[in-house]
């Protein structure tokens, strides 16, 4: 008898990183109580210094997505750099919030500031970017397991006149804010993200495009660069653009072809 499991990409980012920031809190606030202030006190401390900075890097690894320098560098590195980003930015914060409770002496000069600054930076930053990576490890290691639903209950969701969805398209789409939901017109790669692009908008889930690619197997879709999959449906146009290629999309979305999948795309379209 099957054991039952959940994938990790049945987690949504919001709530599995609000989680591990509210967790932390807890654990933090007692392993490190302040028997000179009241427990709930100590307690919204940390859930200020857990929540503010795992926001902050968050932010800070989807606006770096959007480089290409950073997108070449390995995944590990990705994180690294965005969790020092996201913890550089809390530094200012978390100072601010020692002086107001009185654990450090307030700066009378420029030079105070600036020394006060580094001093917070050199407390806050290593355990803050540890924690990062720690809480992103599964996805980089590849850890999934899977749960498989009751074939009636799947039937028994499916909307009517998309008989033709898979119970596993489904639980893809299910992952989505429900006003994020249509048909798949394309998947991209994130790092350990994938962002789910439907004719109702897009979403970043926690998922990888490997299982998405062979969920989604039934779609009729391919891969025109390692970091996406296309609906062959939802393609218009396709263009050559030096030794690559382009596809545009229902959506007016301009796909990547990699110079070795531009000759197999470009006979599709012969």
């Amino acid at each position: 008898m099957n054991q039952p499991s959940f994938e990790l990409g049945d987690i949504a980012p919001a709530k599995y990183f609000a989680g591990v920031a509210v967790l932390l809190a807890f654990l933090f606030s007692l392993v490190a109580n302040n028997e000179d202030a009241p427990y709930l006190i100590n307690l919204l401390q940390w859930l200020f210094q857990s929540i503010v900075p795992m926001t902050l890097m968050v932010l800070s690894f989807k606006l770096v997505l959007s480089a290409t320098i950073f997108n070449q560098l390995n995944p590990w590195l990705r994180l690294f750099f965005a969790g020092c980003a996201g913890a550089l930015l809390f530094v200012p914060l978390a100072l601010l919030l020692d002086l107001w409770l009185g654990h450090d002496p307030v700066p009378t000069s420029g030079m105070a500031v600036l020394c006060a600054l580094v001093d917070e930076a050199a407390g806050v930053m290593p355990p803050v970017v540890l924690c990062w990576l720690a809480i992103n490890a599964p996805w980089i290691l590849g850890f999934k397991v899977v749960k498989t639903p009751h074939p009636t209950e799947v039937q028994a969701e499916l909307p009517q006149g998309q008989s033709d969805i898979t119970s596993d398209v489904k639980r893809l789409l299910d992952l989505l804010p429900a006003t994020k939901r249509g048909d798949i017109l394309y998947l991209k790669s994130e790092l350990h993200y994938l962002m789910v692009v439907t004719t109702a908008g897009q979403s970043l889930i926690l998922f990888n495009l490997k299982d998405a690619i062979a969920i989604c197997s039934g779609l009729e879709g391919f891969q025109p660069h390692r970091s996406y999959w296309v609906k062959k449906t939802a393609i218009r146009a396709f263009r050559k653009a030096g030794r690559a290629g382009v596809l545009v999309l229902s959506n007016g979305t301009e796909i990547p072809v990699s110079r070795n999948n531009v000759n197999e795309v470009a006979s599709l379209f012969e």
